[in-house]
Formats: C-alpha cells, structure tokens, sequence
C-alpha cells in the first residue's frame, strides 16, 4: 500500500480535450516544473490510440521529475503503457472485488458507502466530490465541504476533495480532513510563464 506520507497534496487530472491556445503537453511541462508530481490521464473523449499517445508523452516528461503518472482506464492499459497506476471510476471500483497489484490504485468516490468499499479494497488514495458544482458532472449534488468532511469521516485512506477546486482551496480542504486537493482545469499552467498552481504545497 502506498504510503500516506509520499501522496503530494495535489492531484492534477489532464483535460487536453477542453483545447487550449498552449499544446497540452507544454502545460503539463509546466506543471511539472511548478511542483505537480501526481498526474491522472482522463480523457474519455479520446479514442484510445489518441489517449494512448498523450500518456506516452506524459509519463515521458515526468520521468525526469519523478512525478507518477495513473490512467483512468484499465489495469491492463496501465501496464502496457507504462503507466505507475490505475485510476478506477466510481463504476469500475463498484465493480471491482480485488486491486490490482504493483500499481498504484486510485478511485473516484461519491459518498461514504463508495469511499469504504475503497478503503475495504485497500486503495492508495480515494478522490471525493464534487465538492462543489462543475461543468464535468453538472447533474450531480455538490457535497460542499461540510458534506465532504462527514462522507470522509473515519476513513483509513488518504482523500482528495474534487469538484471545482483551485489552488487557494487547498488550506480549507485540508481543514476539512482531505489529504489533498484534486483539480483539472487549475491544475495546468495556461502559459509557460502563468502557472495554475503558484502558491500551491504539492509535497
């Protein structure tokens, strides 16, 4: 199991869907230069050869940095590209009874039920949310911080608040019991010289 102590407290998810005028790769260099050190790939827009290349790229720029790069996709995907780990969606850790081993696993969780059937599955890192409102999930309930705290509440494994965070929640989700916070579009630097998580402890 991966230990508490070596998780950074930001977790960056890719959006290279979303378009940008910097190439996304430029942005993730970025990033890694501005401290990030724990990458998910999530691009289901993608077809898999598209989002086979961007991982490739990826894990090939944070090697330098040490950064781990997770794929939300299969194990089986992970491994062959190289990837440290495995993101599961909420669906796929519901439908999951063992994790994966030699990877690093991560899941997506909603509510406290999800977040213990993690923890029974020994994962290394749970993601809550959405904390608040967002584009990606526009239909689903905002758990706010208070709700985030209750649905962590008594959990043995490290927690990430997701859901419309920034840079500058990172000391109130702390305060709230996360270990960290997951972010997509405020993970990357828009530019080489703005970067979207100034400021930010990513330890």
């Amino acid at each position: 199991m991966l230990a508490a102590l070596t998780l950074p407290s930001v977790y960056a998810i890719t959006c290279a869907a979303d378009g940008a005028d910097v190439p996304f790769v430029d942005r993730v260099r970025g990033a890694l230069e501005a401290g990030v050190r724990l990458i998910q790939v999530r691009e289901p827009e993608f077809a898999p050869p598209r989002r086979d290349a961007l991982a490739r790229q990826i894990i090939d720029l944070a090697i330098p940095y040490g950064a781990r790069v997770l794929l939300n996709g299969s194990e089986e995907d992970a491994r062959r590209l190289g990837c440290a780990g495995v993101h599961w969606t909420a669906r796929s850790l519901g439908a999951a009874t063992a994790r994966p081993r030699n990877l690093i696993v991560g899941a997506s969780v909603h509510t406290h039920d999800e977040l213990m059937h993690a923890c029974a599955l020994d994962v290394d890192f749970a993601v809550l949310g959405p904390v608040r409102a967002t584009p990606t999930h526009p239909d689903a309930r905002a758990l706010g911080f208070d709700g985030f705290a209750a649905a962590a509440a008594g959990t043995r494994v490290p927690v990430f608040a997701l859901g419309g965070m920034r840079p500058d929640d990172l000391d109130t989700a702390l305060a709230h019991g996360a270990h960290g916070i997951a972010m997509r579009r405020y993970a990357w630097p828009p530019g080489s010289s703005d970067s979207g998580v100034s400021g930010v402890s990513t330890r």
